[in-house]
């Protein structure tokens, strides 16, 4: 008998990603989601985007960093998490990143090592101690 347990399938997600951080969200995150997109904490961030088949708003935590014309989020549960698949289904979300909001549009998953230059040098670091391999590039629109 074949249960969901036993049956690997392919993902971007690193051993670490998923054996450590992943369990230990449960933890951290309600503690996260109270000092997110504020001034004085911009390593995380909150991203409201809208669930694509409910419909229904959802908040998370997100790390996300602006550089050049885009803002870079990194995908450390990979791009099959749930709020990247509802970003890329909306094709815009709303993130608040030091006490501002942004509307950002057009996502695009891309290959860490292509984005490389783009990203600080604590970010690259990160990247390559936790095995994440994507990320999310979008473009900050102004609101009139």
């Amino acid at each position: 008998m074949t249960t969901a347990a036993n049956v690997s399938k392919a993902t971007d997600v690193s051993t670490i990603v998923d054996r450590i951080v992943r369990p230990l969200t449960r933890i951290f995150n309600p503690l996260i989601m109270r000092v997110a997109g504020g001034r004085w904490f911009p390593m995380w961030s909150l991203l409201r985007h809208r669930g694509h088949r409910s419909g229904r708003m959802y908040t998370t935590p997100v790390s996300v960093v602006p550089r050049g014309e885009y803002f870079w989020l990194g995908l450390a549960f990979g791009q099959e998490a749930g709020w990247v698949r509802n970003v890329l289904a909306a094709g815009e979300c709303v993130v608040r990143y030091r006490a501002t909001d942004y509307r950002l549009v057009e996502p695009l998953v891309v290959d860490g090592s292509a984005a490389r230059s783009e990203l600080p040098a604590y970010m690259r670091v990160f990247m390559s101690m936790a095995g994440i391999h994507k990320i999310l590039r979008m473009r900050p629109i102004l609101e009139s």
